[in-house]
């Protein structure tokens, strides 16, 4: 999985490219470590890219917002569409998660 990391002042904007899955959530995890390592705990995930994601990488994403929360940051997604959004919705963390509207600044987490 290709994973795109744009640098903004509040954080970073991470932009995956694929389907996130048990095999595929490693690169995720490496660049969420990395962007974390850096002091960077507020993320954007723009899941545009993402026509799939299973109960692996689903379980990555909340790992992910319960860390950022942890340090003090936060977690947002941005284009959510399609199964995904489906996904997110029979979880019930449509909820949880917190998804921004197209229009909205997505980095202000």
């Amino acid at each position: 999985m290709l994973v795109i990391e744009h640098l903004v002042p509040a954080g970073a904007i991470l932009e995956p490219h694929g389907e996130l899955t048990a095999e595929t959530e490693a690169e995720l995890r490496e660049v969420v470590r990395r962007q974390f390592s850096a002091g960077r705990v507020n993320l954007v995930f723009d899941l545009a890219h993402v026509p799939h994601i299973d109960s692996c990488g689903l379980g990555r994403i909340v790992q992910v917002y319960v860390s950022a929360h942890r340090q003090g940051g936060g977690v947002k997604l941005i284009n959510v569409g399609g199964k995904v959004r489906h996904l997110l919705q029979v979880t019930r963390l449509l909820s949880v998660l917190e998804i921004s509207q197209p229009n909205e600044h997505p980095i202000n987490v």
